[in-house]
């Protein structure tokens, strides 16, 4: 790749993991980027692709390996990752935080004989904290501006 071109990768909004031009996976048949000897042929070929397939983004880097700019159907990626999301992150996780406390506690008011209330509440507790901190943290980005 000479010091003029720009490469384009495409990602799925909703998982942020790459993908080709049509959205599947890849592969070693369909891992290559996209070459472009402009930085404008590069955002006009990204904005047409975002038009055509609003589920995908396109990332476009530099001959140095860094991302140029990375451009993604705004309603989308906020439906996914933005304040929206955060907020939704945090009332499932307060949800199933509740539901797993409440399943150890029927198992321990009958005598620990409900197994399966404990493992049950587990894994909801152990859910209900990681969406809780990832509503939090996206919820703090958001309102912060980074």
């Amino acid at each position: 790749m000479r010091e003029s071109q720009y490469a384009i990768f495409h990602f799925d909004i909703k998982t942020m993991s790459m993908r080709d031009r049509e959205g599947n996976f890849l592969s070693p048949d369909n891992d290559a980027p996209l070459l472009f000897d402009s930085l404008d042929g590069a955002r006009a070929y990204a904005q047409q692709e975002i038009a055509a397939k609003p589920a995908l983004g396109c990332r476009i880097y530099n001959h140095a390996g860094q991302v140029v700019e990375s451009l993604s159907n705004r309603e989308i990626y906020d439906r996914h990752h933005g304040l929206p999301a955060a907020k939704r992150n945090v009332v499932i996780g307060a949800i199933c935080l509740l539901a797993g406390i409440g399943g150890i506690a029927l198992d321990a008011s009958f005598n620990w004989r409900l197994i399966f209330g404990v493992v049950l509440g587990i894994r909801f507790v152990w859910a209900g904290c990681v969406r809780l901190m990832d509503g939090f943290a996206g919820w703090k980005a958001e309102t912060s501006g980074s």
